[in-house]
């Protein structure tokens, strides 16, 4: 059973927190200042060992320092976890954004997949030709095009994965297999981009140099799309859909900045309120031992300052009062920062 002040207190505490005279032993009163001593340390005794939590600073009902989980049909595991969810529903196949799938489209109609690695579709003798036109990349015949591409990826040299024969004939290296993909590769990627030049579209691609930690990307080639005249149109409207995007991206991002705040916040005012019912809960106990032991109002209450005194510098109170004020810090930054860029989008 819990500890109570009352009942341990002696008969003047009650009566000091009345309001009524506190008496000495003989039944005489006590005098006026000794009264308010009394007073302002039954008061603050009072105080000190309040249970009413619901109004300590920083106080939360929450029985868990972490915010509920949310009903999401994504699971942190997914390898597109750290996907805008916004990206996602707007990704439809390898490109998605429809007028660059159409340019594409446009470049190289019987093409299926320009991300694919070209030396994935190589005949038995390693020739590579292109759908949509007559280029034909031979490994055993390379042009004056063709070594140059590869010499300013792989420079020049024996170790650059090519060869020259007899007869100015120029090969690719076959001592390494997988340098021998990564050429057929860059040479059919590299014609790829030649097509897609046309439609002011820019394709890259990794390196045939070593493996691969990357994949072949495109995107508008807006210094080409300003030159053209016929182009104009279609770049004022990607401008737009680019300003757009760019609001989205910082708008998921301050939401995601917020939550980060808004979790620590919770944590660190759950843990604050565990502390105070535990320094709450050590007062009281600290309080009674001394009335049980007949220490009077006054000396009880001065006990109790050096008590507060030294919790005010406990570590783990000042650990998560930080951790409090870090993470308010952070949601005014970021409530300020997303209160910017909405002006900045609308124009206000």
């Amino acid at each position: 059973m819990a500890r109570s002040v009352h009942d341990s207190a002696p008969n003047e505490y009650a009566r000091v927190l009345r309001g009524l005279p506190a008496l000495h032993p003989d039944g005489t009163r006590v005098g006026e200042y000794e009264q308010q001593r009394m007073f302002m340390m039954a008061s603050f005794i009072s105080a000190a060992v309040d249970h009413h939590s619901a109004d300590w600073t920083d106080y939360t009902s929450a029985s868990s320092p972490y915010l509920p989980l949310t009903v999401s049909s994504r699971s942190y595991s997914a390898p597109d976890a750290h996907v805008p969810a916004y990206m996602l529903a707007n990704a439809r196949g390898p490109i998605p954004d429809e007028r660059l799938a159409a340019a594409v489209r446009a470049a190289l109609p019987l093409t299926t997949d320009i991300f694919a690695r070209p030396s994935l579709g190589l005949p038995e003798m390693g020739v590579w030709s292109c759908a949509d036109c007559d280029y034909i990349a031979d490994p055993w015949n390379l042009d004056v095009d063709e070594r140059v591409v590869l010499a300013d990826y792989l420079g020049v040299g024996d170790d650059s994965g090519v060869k020259l024969f007899d007869g100015g004939v120029v090969r690719i290296d076959l001592a390494n297999p997988w340098l021998f993909m990564r050429v057929m590769d860059c040479l059919g990627w590299t014609h790829y981009a030649n097509h897609l030049r046309a439609e002011c579209i820019i394709f890259w691609f990794p390196s045939p140099v070593s493996a691969y930690k990357s994949a072949p990307g495109l995107w508008w080639d807006e210094d080409a799309l300003g030159r053209r005249q016929a182009f104009k149109p279609l770049r004022y409207e990607i401008e737009a859909l680019e300003k757009t995007g760019q609001y989205q991206f910082r708008m998921w991002k301050a939401k995601k900045m917020l939550s980060i705040a808004k979790q620590g916040i919770r944590a660190a005012r759950y843990h604050l309120t565990r502390w105070r019912r535990n320094a709450v809960s050590a007062r009281v106990t600290l309080v009674c031992d001394m009335f049980d032991a007949g220490r009077d109002i006054v000396d009880t209450g001065r006990a109790l300052v050096a008590r507060m005194d030294d919790e005010g510098s406990d570590p783990e109170r000042l650990r998560w009062q930080e951790s409090r004020d870090t993470h308010r810090a952070l949601r005014r930054e970021w409530e300020g920062r997303r209160e910017v860029w909405s002006s900045m989008y609308l124009g206000v």
